[in-house]
């Protein structure tokens, strides 16, 4: 018989509609064959005692018994069949295995930088000391992860599933289009920077949509929100391994550095923090940085200490 003949009659048998020369047709396969074909058939002894259950469930719900030498018969035949690429499994009801969906998470340490592809495509530029949560694969109406710090993301366009960033009190929505999230915990603010595309900023209390080169800030104390017109290429310096400091204190300038390369900070004379600095660093090592800062502000020095921590000493002179 023809590989759409034995088919034929499989699926007669299975219905119950076989005619009794059909069905002695079929049982010309006789056992010998399945003892060949056992390995290609059966993963092991269980898995023939459920498709044997199985198929007895399935003929006798159409009023057909089974005896043990007529299953032999058709195990054959199934035997036979699966050597011809037969799909048994549409048969015996066995639905594909989904695999669970599961939260990763990814945590950088301060001075460390990490590049991430989501399941859609969409690729993430994590900041120091930064996590994101974010699932392994995509389902439902919204493409969903949570993150603490900061991160750039350049998300894959997909109007029907639009992509959500919850960063404490604030949701970002958007379709396609890149930005950058800036919610470390200790700010007092939450500031999001559009570099292309549109984006929805909502809290509970407010919503406002950013365009290119705009930047949108909630305040965590008043809950209220603002928005501006950026310099996207300085606001977006960091993922470039730049470091921009436009006339800002001393203070702030050593945040950054404690970030940036995973120190922290000691001031000798409180008031030089007061001091004011203006410097680009373009992925320079932090002795390179120290040195450029005490070579332009007069009276300060610097001191390494043990466990990752720099002494600054001096007050500015200039």
């Amino acid at each position: 018989m023809t590989e759409n003949e034995i088919k034929g009659l499989m699926e007669k048998y299975l219905n119950g509609t076989i005619t009794k020369k059909e069905e002695s047709l079929l049982e010309q396969f006789d056992v010998d064959l399945l003892s060949r074909n056992y390995k290609d058939t059966f993963k092991n002894e269980n898995h023939r005692k459920r498709v044997a259950k199985q198929l007895s469930r399935n003929i006798s719900e159409h009023g057909k018994g089974i005896s043990f030498l007529k299953w032999s018969k058709v195990a054959a035949s199934l035997a036979l069949l699966v050597s011809l690429g037969y799909f048994i499994h549409s048969k015996m009801g066995t639905k594909p295995v989904v695999e669970p969906i599961v939260i990763m998470e990814k945590t950088t340490e301060w001075g460390q930088k990490l590049n991430i592809i989501l399941a859609d495509g969409t690729q993430v530029r994590l900041n120091s000391g930064s996590t994101l949560k974010y699932p392994s694969r995509f389902e439902g109406d919204f493409r969903h992860v949570k993150l603490v710090g900061e991160a750039f993301f350049e998300v894959t366009r997909n109007p029907q599933r639009p992509f959500v960033i919850e960063s404490g009190e604030v949701k970002t929505t958007v379709l396609g289009t890149s930005f950058n999230v800036d919610t470390y915990p200790d700010n007092d603010q939450i500031a999001v920077t559009v570099s292309t595309g549109k984006v929805k900023v909502a809290s509970r209390e407010n919503e406002i949509i950013l365009e290119p080169n705009e930047q949108g800030v909630f305040h965590k104390k008043t809950k209220t929100m603002s928005k501006e017109k950026v310099d996207i290429s300085t606001a977006l310096n960091w993922k470039d391994g730049v470091i921009h400091f436009e006339d800002v204190p001393l203070s702030q300038a050593l945040k950054t550095l404690e970030k940036w390369y995973g120190v922290s900070f000691v001031l000798e004379n409180k008031y030089a923090g007061n001091c004011h600095i203006s410097a680009s660093y373009n992925n320079e090592l932090l002795s390179t940085v120290l040195e450029s800062i005490v070579f332009a502000k007069k009276g300060l020095q610097y001191e390494f200490l043990e466990d990752q921590k720099i002494l600054i000493k001096g007050k500015c002179t200039d």
